[in-house]
């Protein structure tokens, strides 16, 4: 197939281009500069760096492509609500637009499992037939799901349209390597009720599996949560992750009950004081990793035929092999 791929530079998007390239698809991926560039263009791969809003410009480039993989995305959590509609959000709106324009077949949409995650009540083995819930108060996983909805709402007879909801996301270049390993070498990096509750994984290979099962369907409108499979204790799979990464791993521990006030006075200090960067705790932080959270994946196994194809002990040994 060819697949026109959004967010080529980013940790997803990277691993995305190798494991395609890998079963045989033509990619064409957009990077915002070249210089961005971790591997030689070859026969299979051409880059694009025009502009993802200029809808004209866009849907010239997708004549004759089959599938859009929409991956980019902005993932700051602060001060950072104008910059989620634009590009969360609005883009992705524009990004439709142009591939309804070029006849494009299929449009994947990289979404959040945290689109599902309700700050009132119990999200264990969560599944698509969920009530979404009201995220305003989450301005990222608000616009997730803003850009979710607008991407199934575009699905018709000529646009098939999925929303892949992948749980946390981990693997080599992840969340820990670029922030979370660091912070916790420098003990700025905790556990919220020492991290004893189940949580749902994705694994970066197994969502690539995911990805080109889901190439393979025709459905359409649909949804699908992806997974590591069942569920862990989170600090036993941060523990394993940070040991794989050579990260210290963190002793300290607060109450779940004080973690949302703390983040909230955290925030308006950054808010209202001439602090210099990102408050080391928000609410929005405190939703996505303090509370218990799994989803299911039965209905990505039934229509996707999706199955694991790494647990998680595999991928922290791939993990390990390639840290120095």
């Amino acid at each position: 197939m060819k697949i026109f791929l959004t967010g080529a530079s980013g940790f997803v998007g990277s691993h995305l281009i190798q494991s395609l390239i890998a079963a045989g698809h033509e990619i064409v991926g957009h990077y915002r500069s070249p210089s961005l560039l971790m591997i030689n263009p070859q026969n299979h791969l051409k880059v694009w760096s025009g502009d993802l809003n200029n809808i004209q410009g866009l849907s010239n480039r997708l004549q004759d492509i089959d599938s859009v993989i929409h991956c980019a995305a902005e993932m700051r959590l602060w001060d950072s609500e104008k910059s989620l509609l634009e590009t969360n959000v609005l883009m992705t709106k524009n990004i439709l637009e142009a591939a309804r324009q070029a006849g494009v077949k299929q449009f994947i949409y990289m979404s959040d499992a945290s689109v599902a995650k309700s700050p009132l009540s119990q999200n264990l083995n969560v599944s698509e037939s969920r009530a979404l819930p009201s995220l305003k108060q989450f301005p990222y996983s608000h616009s997730k799901f803003q850009a979710e909805h607008l991407v199934l709402d575009a699905g018709d007879e000529q646009l098939h349209t999925i929303s892949l909801r992948p749980a946390s996301i981990w693997g080599k270049g992840d969340l820990v390597d670029q922030s979370l390993g660091k912070a916790s070498n420098q003990n700025k990096f905790g556990w919220f009720d020492q991290g004893d509750y189940l949580f749902s994984t994705c694994y970066i290979q197994n969502l690539c599996e995911a990805v080109k099962k889901a190439l393979l369907s025709q459905t359409n409108k649909e949804s699908f949560f992806i997974s590591d499979g069942a569920p862990i204790q989170f600090r036993k799979w941060m523990t394993m992750r940070l040991n794989a990464g050579q990260y210290k791993v963190p002793t300290l521990s607060i109450s779940r009950s004080l973690a949302r006030p703390l983040a909230r006075f955290t925030e308006n200090g950054w808010k209202y004081l001439p602090l210099h960067g990102d408050p080391p705790l928000i609410r929005e932080m405190v939703h996505l990793m303090a509370h218990p959270f799994s989803v299911s994946i039965q209905k990505a196994q039934d229509q996707l035929a999706y199955a694991p194809i790494f647990d998680i002990e595999a991928g922290m040994l791939e993990i390990e092999k390639n840290t120095s």
